[in-house]
């Protein structure tokens, strides 16, 4: 006899309700997971002609550096976490990018490291600025998107399915 119900059973609106929403919510959850690992890019090369490109490539693949070429702005981008990792393995296999040379544009770079240093050293560095912060910032907005959604979508979708089944059994 329960056999024979269960074959009758036809899928209500409910039910096509209730589809719709597990499968909206496995999909923003599936998008959230994807946009929280995506990896962040910082340019490496600022024009790709001046340079073989496939050596650096090859390099860059060699050491297992995740990059990213755009060839219509003519640029090199690699994960943020291995820029200086990509830069080390470009020199080592000859790959040396040079700077004018003039005085003002080459104390930048060191003034600019030296205040660097000495904001790490003092903890005057705001918290946006740390090299975490984007990745803790991704987590957490993912992990609040999925539970409103689940406590303002599905729960109650959920609920009223329930109810209505244990309705139609009695």
């Amino acid at each position: 006899m329960a056999t024979t119900k269960l074959a009758q059973r036809t899928l209500t609106h409910k039910d096509a309700l209730l589809y719709a929403v597990l499968t909206c919510s496995f999909i923003l959850i599936t998008a959230i997971v994807i946009w929280t690992k995506t990896i962040s890019f910082r340019p490496l090369i600022q024009d790709l002609r001046l340079v073989d490109a496939v050596k650096v490539a090859d390099v860059l693949d060699l050491q297992k550096i995740t990059y990213y070429a755009d060839f219509k702005s003519h640029m090199l981008y690699v994960d943020e976490s291995h820029t200086q990792a990509a830069r080390l393995a470009l020199a080592r296999a000859g790959f040396v990018f040079d700077t004018p040379h003039d005085g003002s544009l080459n104390a930048l770079p060191i003034a600019c490291k030296a205040l660097e240093t000495e904001q790490d050293r003092q903890g005057l560095r705001p918290i946006y600025e740390q090299p975490w912060f984007m990745a803790v910032l991704k987590l957490i907005a993912g992990t609040l998107i999925i539970l409103v959604f689940i406590l303002a979508v599905v729960r109650p979708a959920l609920k009223a399915l329930i109810n209505g089944t244990s309705q139609n059994t009695q």
